[in-house]
């Protein structure tokens, strides 16, 4: 899998921002502005994502984790132009395995922006969503 945009994925990183736009223009936080969330990809070409909200510690033991809470999916990924398709194998989203995600990467100094692609809502607004990264600076 040698290409300049993968490695450059390589790696494991947190989440900075997470908005939720509509027709173009900021609407929410989806889990709240402290959000917190880990994204890996590996050079064997697998991912993971992990996304939460910062108060989800207070959550009763044993309590269940609606997505609206907390959510997570891995998979095999690649990149086709300024794209990366995470191909979904797990998820705690049902309708999510066995489908690729696609992410629009845009860079920002060190930081990955991705981009979901915009779906329309019930309201007929188009919705999308731009998780910003931070590269994790300590390997394990």
């Amino acid at each position: 899998m040698p290409n300049e945009k993968i490695e450059k994925l390589i790696g494991v990183w947190d989440l900075a921002d997470w908005r939720c736009v509509k027709d173009g223009e900021y609407y929410s936080h989806p889990m709240g502005e402290d959000a917190k969330g880990r994204l890996a990809y590996t050079k064997e070409g697998m991912m993971a994502g992990f996304l939460m909200r910062n108060d989800f510690e207070s959550e009763a033991p044993r309590s269940p984790a609606p997505a609206a809470k907390s959510l997570a999916y891995s998979g095999r990924f690649y990149v086709k132009g300024e794209e990366v398709y995470h191909e979904v194998d797990i998820a705690t989203i049902p309708e999510w395995m066995g489908t690729d995600l696609i992410r629009t990467m845009i860079w920002k100094g060190d930081q990955l922006l991705l981009k979901t692609t915009p779906e329309k809502g019930r309201d007929g607004a188009l919705y999308s969503n731009e998780l910003l990264w931070s590269r994790r600076s300590e390997v394990y």
